[in-house]
């Protein structure tokens, strides 16, 4: 087994927050931090997009009470948002968003344009404007930084993929709950059969990151990983197979399926007495729900307008979550799959809260001994020079010549004390630099 600790990610995305910071002051950008409340109708703008944020489109474009109100970075897909916002402005001047006011919502996709996005993403979140993220929405390093920044402002990132908030998935939290009295008895799998037509590896990985999500709200926080059936580095993944546990007792499986009719998805949940199946849809279809001989058909879920219930929510303070910072540990948990692959083994994760004070530290970790092997380093060239008999002056010729040997300054011979010195000065950095409290942190203490 492999441990795998939080510690990289969470000093890079440390480095990046202070590079940010520098930027921002550099720039005198002043962002006006608006303060949203949830009512009956929402305007969204769409930043980047792809076949789910177009769904999210097309459900808005359905409904009477919202809409999208402007489009940025979404010219492949011009002709379909056109057809279903036609009154949405099309804008290159996206930071227009930030003085807050013409939207009350942002949903973003990932685009073409990385540094743009990143700097959208960052961006947004500082202004604390409401994000719908269409997951996965970028790699687990630049999920964890928004975390830190959405906790540090109090903003709130929704996590949106087909299907999440069904209320089939509540139901088999019911069942995994109830334990024995069940009808299928004590829980003991979960297992997803992913029926794709497109087996890439990209495409493939964008499913699994969003099914990891899924099953991570049934059995608990990812706590390891292993995958088989494919080579590090192949352009398919028809044959990948994933295990995963959690905090529950519950073991989540993974496959890709054969595409089918209309599924999406088969989800079991294996029990000591018997199982329930879950046959996921496309949109337009009924979802259905097996629980031994009793089959059960909900109706069509408008996984969007749930989403926006969510997104609402939270804004207006009705619900506190942490789920972004749960997705971030589940792209982090489908990132090692590669590493699973490559070394034939499952990874294990030490789950560590992401904050500035646990930045600092590791930071300061590294820090301590990198000083503290240079002064090694120094004193064994000494050594050296020392055991090859290479003094600077030859002491015994200035004796016999009367004189005094001459000796370097105390401030000098004390060389060695300077580094560590100066790296236990750098620990008081946290409390100079230390942030005031936020309205966020102040509600959150008040909460604990």
């Amino acid at each position: 087994m492999n441990q795998e600790p939080l510690w990289r990610e969470t000093a890079l995305a440390h480095r990046q927050r202070v590079q940010l910071t520098a930027r921002i002051d550099e720039t005198n950008l002043s962002i006006h931090h608006p303060t949203f409340t949830a009512k009956g109708s929402m305007r969204f703008a769409l930043i980047g997009c792809n076949e789910d944020s177009l769904h999210i489109a097309r459900m808005i474009a359905g409904s009477t009470s919202n809409s999208v109100v402007s489009i940025h970075n979404a010219i492949d897909y011009h002709e379909q948002l056109t057809h279903l916002a036609p009154a949405a402005v099309w804008s290159d001047h996206w930071e227009a968003l930030l003085a807050g006011g013409d939207v009350d919502a942002v949903v973003i996709a990932r685009h073409d344009d990385s540094i743009v996005f990143e700097d959208q993403c960052r961006k947004l979140v500082q202004a604390s404007i409401p994000i719908l993220a269409v997951h996965p929405l970028s790699d687990s390093l630049f999920t964890y930084e928004l975390e830190m920044m959405r906790e540090e402002v109090g903003g709130t990132i929704i996590a949106f993929a087909p299907g999440f908030g069904h209320p089939a998935f509540e139901r088999m939290a019911q069942l995994i709950a109830a334990g024995e009295s069940s009808e299928i008895g004590i829980a003991e799998q979960l297992v997803i059969e992913r029926h794709l037509p497109n087996r890439d590896r990209a495409g493939v990985l964008r499913v699994l990151a969003q099914d990891i999500t899924l099953q991570r709200r049934l059995i608990g926080q990812i706590s390891s990983i292993s995958a088989v059936g494919a080579e590090p580095g192949d352009a398919t993944l028809q044959n990948l197979s994933v295990n995963v546990t959690g905090t529950s007792d519950v073991v989540g499986r993974w496959s890709v399926g054969p595409a089918t009719d209309d599924r999406t998805q088969t989800i079991t949940l294996v029990g000591s007495r018997g199982t329930a199946t879950l046959t996921a849809r496309t949109a337009s279809r009924p979802w259905t729900f097996c629980v031994g001989s009793e089959q059960h058909e909900f109706g069509i879920h408008d996984d969007v307008a749930a989403a926006i219930e969510a997104l609402e929510q939270a804004v207006s303070g009705r619900v506190v979550s942490d789920e972004w910072e749960s997705v971030c540990h589940d792209l982090d948990a489908v990132e090692q799959i590669e590493r699973s692959l490559r070394r034939k083994r499952t990874i294990e994760f030490r789950r560590d809260a992401q904050n500035e004070e646990g930045a600092f530290k590791g930071i300061m970790s590294a820090g301590g001994c990198v000083v503290l092997m240079l002064a090694l380093l120094i004193l064994m060239i000494f050594a050296v020079v020392e055991g090859f008999r290479m003094p600077l002056i030859d002491a015994e010729a200035v004796r016999e010549s009367g004189q005094a040997v001459p000796r370097a300054h105390m401030l000098l011979r004390l060389w060695p004390v300077y580094p560590l010195a100066a790296f236990l000065l750098l620990q008081f950095l946290l409390f100079i630099a230390k942030k005031p409290k936020t309205a966020a942190d102040k509600i959150r203490e008040d909460n604990a």
